[in-house]
Parts: structure tokens; C-alpha cells; sequence
């Protein structure tokens, strides 16, 4: 009688490799994913809306929504991706920015009409810091890459490792 084979390709390692693709054309699909930065200002709630590869959001509608989810203001972004909400009342809106291919991004804020000239100035003084800090947190860092690659690669030692110290048919007879 011949003794059994090991196939040449373990199923381990096969899944190993079918989640490794995933893996990678996942991110590739969150790649292109879009971004919304608002705040409140005097007029309203200005705001940048942008794709994560960086791109402005050019000609996207975004709208607002009060508490009761109704809608009190809608806009176009400009060829910057940069909006203005119009807002007249105080109180907790919903910001819902929808771009192409059914990209959608939504955040919560507060608007509160300004109480003075100062800070009318100083709110817009701070929005281009405000926007710059937004897009540095979105952005993936080399390490945060690396340490991704690192993870993978432990998986696949890991695998390695248990098929080494699983007998073979032929030791265990």
C-alpha cells in the first residue's frame, strides 16, 4: 500500500492566501472613502468635503438635519468641495455630505448663532487650522502600513509553525 500524500498546497495556507487578497482588495475598496470636516460658523456651518485620496468633493449635496430629522438646509460644494449651510437657529444638526457611487459621510455638531464680532474673526481665523488637523488624522500613516504588513506576516509564521509540528500520515502510523 502507498502511503498517503500531502497535497502540495496545504488548505491552510490556501485560506491563509484567499484572506490575505481579501484582505487587501478590502482596503483598496476603503480607499476612495469620503470625508466630511464642518464647523459652526456666523452664517451657519461651512464645512470641506473630500475623499480620502485627497480629492475635493466637487458638486456633492450636503444637507442638514435638525433633531426632529428634518431637513432645514441643502447646498452644493464647490469645485474646493468647501459648503455653507445657511443655519438661523440654535440646537443639534445632523451634516449629511452624499457624493458619487453612494459615498455618504454624516457628523454631529452644535450651532450656536455668534455672540460677538470676536468670535465671528477667531472662528474663521481657526478653520483652516481646524480643517488641516482633520485631514492629518484621516490620513494612513507608513507605520500604521507596516505594522499591518507585520500582522500578516505573524499570521502566516503562525500557520507555518502548526503545519511543521503536525505529524505527517507517514509518522503516524
Amino acid at each position: 500500500m502507498e502511503p498517503e500524500r500531502q497535497p502540495a498546497f496545504p488548505a491552510a495556507l490556501k485560506r491563509g492566501v484567499a484572506l490575505l487578497l481579501s484582505l487587501a482588495f478590502a482596503s483598496a475598496a476603503q480607499a476612495h472613502a469620503l470625508r466630511l470636516n464642518a464647523e459652526a460658523t456666523g452664517e451657519g456651518v461651512s464645512g470641506l468635503a473630500h475623499y480620502s485620496d485627497g480629492s475635493p468633493a466637487r458638486s456633492e449635496l450636503v444637507y442638514a438635519y435638525d433633531q426632529a430629522a428634518q431637513q432645514v438646509a441643502r447646498v452644493r460644494t464647490d469645485s474646493d468641495g468647501r459648503f455653507l449651510l445657511p443655519l438661523t437657529r440654535a440646537g443639534r444638526y445632523r451634516i449629511v455630505v452624499e457624493g458619487e457611487e453612494g459615498h455618504r459621510a454624516e457628523l454631529q455638531l452644535s450651532y450656536a448663532p455668534p455672540d460677538s464680532a470676536l468670535a465671528t474673526a477667531l472662528r474663521a481665523e481657526l478653520a483652516p487650522l481646524r480643517e488641516d488637523i482633520a485631514r492629518l488624522q484621516q490620513r494612513t500613516a507608513l507605520a500604521d502600513i507596516v505594522g499591518g504588513l507585520g500582522f500578516i506576516a505573524g499570521l502566516f509564521g503562525a500557520v507555518a509553525f502548526w503545519l511543521a509540528r503536525r505529524p505527517r500520515a507517514t509518522e503516524r502510523r
